[in-house]
């Protein structure tokens, strides 16, 4: 075939621009170009019709702007309903990317009647470097990330007023539709969404996973209504929960003092969603404050009694990536709960939150800590949230991780304590639906928790049998006592330490504070300390109480 020349191209191109003045876009309009279109078709590979419209929006581009349909019709001198006949070709030239397409201005708001049109630069260099048609390659999506991207910027779009509501939604239907394939798409349509409802989810997935918690309701719904009023029924069935988003637990309202503060997020439903399709979050990639990494913790040496040691070894080998996945395979053969729940219980200063760092320094497991007193919100109702998401997170995070890391619920005594019956208070209410939640994950849960507690005895019985270990702790026996001695303090002869066990009931804590005034002391004076320093700090550390004379009695210190 012979290649059609720049002059060719130029010269039919002018011809069809001239002889389509007024032309009505009758039948024999068209028979009297039939010769250009025929040399331009061989260069587009369009139709007939297709490359009529190419060579008139090239010729009215040139003029200086883009091509809309008024713009035609006038130039025509035609029906208007004459050029919605070939709305299907402007739809494919644009989508086979010859034609670009822009939002004008106008005042009314009809499928097409606001589509402005311009040749794709690529084609007009082309042309006019007499170089062949070149391909229009339409941007790949490489992912859901990528396909998320591409749906929130059409809302970027729409809140620039370059497209309308009609025009986003319909792209975007478009899209979802060749995209079932991603998993999060597939459980998308499985809801049976409206494309409005399907486009506010994906668009606050895309503002979660790009680190945004939660999303102001007013800014989101003008990226994607250009009508004030469909705005305003969007704010009210979300104000007022009933929105399908909200129905489902897909999204939840962060209700604020000011109703232009209001703001939306994703619920841990959603959460779990996104991490069922393996799509990791922008927040958890950062280090987290309450995560202990391993080779953070420094080792200290254990020392218990011969039961309690036993126990602790028990869990140490568990742990141990080896038999944890052996023990896990088991118990899902069985059909038995694989997870693994640790209540580490006794007095204060015996070493709980401490053991539980060992025990994964030396298995190599990073440690998510949780506060219990610190999730605890004045506000009443947040309470349960947090502690959902707490659960949310940690799934999350195991799935990121390596190995299965160890949850840590230190000083759980607030949440594991004997439910409140009978209570009318918000505060009894509170703390008794964020114990369901926990029991409720307790029952799926796959991972390692362990939780610290001083009040073992005022644990609920319905924990009991979710603790798969309960380890208890006793404050150090005299020969214990003398163990840690020894080994926090190498440079003292056993008489010495033994003296020390027998004369001070201390836990470990209470030592590691002995410990710590003995490392000062030596920094300050330069000297190592003697046994009667630290003689000296034992007695310092029992608050003793004395008895003063004052007048006509005694006052206690």
């Amino acid at each position: 075939m012979t290649s059609i020349t720049k002059k060719q191209i130029l010269e039919s191109i002018g011809k069809v621009y001239e002889q389509s003045k007024n032309c009505k876009l009758e039948n024999l309009f068209f028979e009297s170009i039939k010769s250009e279109l025929h040399t331009l078709s061989q260069y587009f590979k369009t139709s007939d019709n297709q490359t009529f419209f190419i060579a008139m929006v090239f010729a009215l581009n040139y003029k200086g702007d883009t091509v809309d349909l008024n713009d035609l019709i006038e130039y025509f001198d035609c029906n208007p309903m004459k050029i919605l006949e070939y709305s299907d070709d402007f739809e494919y030239l644009h989508k086979v990317g010859i034609f670009e397409k822009k939002k004008s201005r106008h005042r009314v708001k009809l499928a097409g009647a606001n589509d402005q049109f311009v040749i794709h630069e690529k084609i007009t260099e082309a042309i006019l470097q007499n170089k062949p048609l070149p391909k229009i390659n339409k941007k790949k999506i490489n992912g859901i990330i990528d396909l998320l991207e591409q749906l929130y910027k059409l809302g970027d779009q729409r809140d620039d007023d370059k497209i309308s509501t009609f025009e986003l939604f319909r792209e975007v239907e478009k899209l979802i539709a060749d995209n079932t394939h991603f998993p999060l798409i597939e459980k998308v349509k499985q809801f049976n969404f409206s494309t409005e409802d399907a486009y506010m989810f994906l668009y606050l997935i895309w503002k979660t996973v790009s680190g945004n918690e939660s999303t102001d309701i007013g800014r989101a719904l003008d990226g994607i209504y250009d009508s004030p009023s469909e705005r305003v029924n969007e704010v009210q069935k979300l104000l007022s929960g009933n929105h399908i988003l909200i129905n489902n637990n897909l999204v939840e309202i962060i209700e604020a003092q000011f109703f232009n503060d209001t703001e939306m997020r994703l619920t841990d439903t959603s959460l779990q969603l996104l991490n069922d399709c393996d799509i990791k979050l922008f927040l958890n990639k950062k280090r987290k404050d309450n995560i202990i990494i391993p080779s953070e913790i420094v080792y200290r040496e254990l020392v218990f009694d011969r039961g309690e040691m036993n126990q602790l070894e028990t869990l140490q080998n568990l742990l141990q990536e080896d038999k944890f996945n052996e023990t896990q395979t088991r118990l899902t053969n069985k059909g038995l709960p694989k997870g693994i729940a640790v209540l580490l219980h006794g007095a204060p200063g015996t070493g709980k939150t401490e053991i539980v760092k060992q025990l994964a320094k030396a298995t190599d497991r990073e440690i998510m800590k949780v506060e219990i007193s610190q999730s605890k919100s004045m506000w009443f109702g947040e309470s349960e949230k947090i502690i959902k998401r707490i659960f949310t997170d940690y799934r999350a995070y195991a799935k990121e991780s390596k190995l299965t890391p160890i949850l840590l619920f230190n000083e759980a005594d607030a949440i594991i304590s004997k439910r409140k019956e009978n209570s009318n208070s918000n505060v009894a209410q509170t703390e008794n639906a964020i114990q369901n939640i926990i029991l409720e994950e307790l029952e799926n849960f796959e991972g390692i928790l362990m939780a610290t507690t001083n009040l073992a005895n005022n644990l609920d019985t319905a924990f009991e049998r979710r603790f798969l270990f309960k380890v208890q702790f006793k404050k150090p026996t005299k020969k214990v006592r003398a163990k840690i001695w020894k080994s926090k303090l190498s440079h003292l002869d056993e008489k010495s330490c033994q003296i020390l066990a027998d004369k001070f009931d201390f836990s470990g804590g209470q030592i590691d504070n002995i410990i710590r005034k003995s490392e000062i002391q030596e920094i300050v004076h330069g000297t190592m300390t003697n046994f009667e320093e630290i003689h000296s700090f034992c007695s310092e550390e029992s608050i003793i109480t004395k008895t003063t004379k004052i007048g006509f009695g005694y006052a206690h210190d």
